[in-house]
This record gives structure tokens, sequence and C-alpha cells, in this order.
């Protein structure tokens, strides 16, 4: 049961997140040290916490077994992503303008690759591994989401795509929806 609570956190996480990136269009277009520290904040739970939380809170779901074992592998790998990120955005300054209707974030660094690759294998994959039909939904819907987002937002992929997602995490619902909830026996009187 509490290896299921990181999973169960992912909407409410997504939901902070999407919180801090609405209160930075507020102090939008005024580079703000506020605006910097929210831009700052949102770039660590979109380049950090998603490749690392997400296979390691599915891999807590799984029961034992090969797929159990990749994905621990993945998280690895989300592991080091988050890590890469984490230098880069601790390493550059970052900034974020108002293009559109879209919020652009300045990287500090290239989308590089191999990082990308990690990053989605990790986020991704590890859900889609799961032997959980509703984990590897959300797993689907989010891979599906991220290929719209890079055909029709690619300059604004880490807004949008993370817009996506949170929308997304409400399948997580799904995993535990139509459970019964163990409820503390009436006969026991607490004082």
């Amino acid at each position: 049961m509490l290896g299921e609570v990181p999973y169960a956190a992912i909407p409410m996480l997504f939901g902070v997140q999407q919180l801090v990136e609405g209160r930075l269009w507020l102090e939008l277009p005024a580079q703000s040290p506020t605006a910097n520290l929210l831009a700052v904040i949102y770039l660590l739970f979109s380049h950090v916490l998603w490749p690392a939380y997400v296979p390691l809170a599915v891999w807590l779901l799984e029961p034992g077994g090969p797929r159990r074992k990749l994905m621990l592998v993945l998280a690895a790998a989300g592991i080091a992503t988050a890590l890469f990120f984490l230098a880069a955005l601790l390493a550059h300054p970052v900034r974020a303008t108002i293009d559109g209707a879209h919020i652009l974030y300045d990287l500090p660094h290239p989308y590089d690759p191999i990082a990308l690759t990690c990053y989605v294998a990790a986020a991704c994959g590890a859900p889609l591994l799961s032997s959980h039909r509703t984990v590897r939904l959300f797993a689907i819907i989010l891979i599906g989401s991220m290929i719209v987002t890079a055909l029709a937002y690619v300059a604004w992929f880490a807004s949008v795509w993370c817009f996506f997602a949170a929308l997304t995490s409400g399948t997580v619902y799904l995993h535990f929806a139509g459970r019964s909830v163990p409820r503390p026996d009436d006969s026991i009187l607490l004082p």
C-alpha cells in the first residue's frame, strides 16, 4: 500500500508544477528575481523530478520479476538524466518569456539526444513496461502527447508537454478506481 503512494502523488505533483507555471505567467514579461525563481522551480520539476520520479514510482507498483528489473535500469537512466539537467540548471542562468500564448524557456543546455533518449525511456518506457493495464494507458497517452507536442509545439515543448502530461496524469486515478478502501472496524472505539 505504501508503495503506491508515489504513483498516486503524480497528479498532485503535476498540479503543483502547473501552479508554479501559472504564477510564472502572471509574473512575466518582467525578468524579476521572482520570475527567474519560478522558471527554475518549473524546470526542476520538468527536467529533474520527472525522469527520476516516474520510473521509481512505477517500479514500486510492480511485483517482482523481469519487468521490475528493467524498470530499475530505466530508473537509473532517469536519475542520470536528472543529474545531467540539474547540473545544467545550476551552472547556467534560466530565462522564461511569453511567446505568443505559451511560455518559452531559454534552457541552459542543448537538447542532447542521449539525454532526451534517456528521459523518454525513463519517464515513458518504465510505465509502458508495467504489468498494470492502467499504468500502460498512462504511458501510451503520455507518449502520444509527447509526439503531438514535438510536431505542433516544438518551440514551447517544455511547457506544452508538461501541460498535456498534467492532464494525462488524471489516468492515475484509474489504477485505484474500484478498489475497496480498508475501513476501521466500527467495533473499535477510540477514546
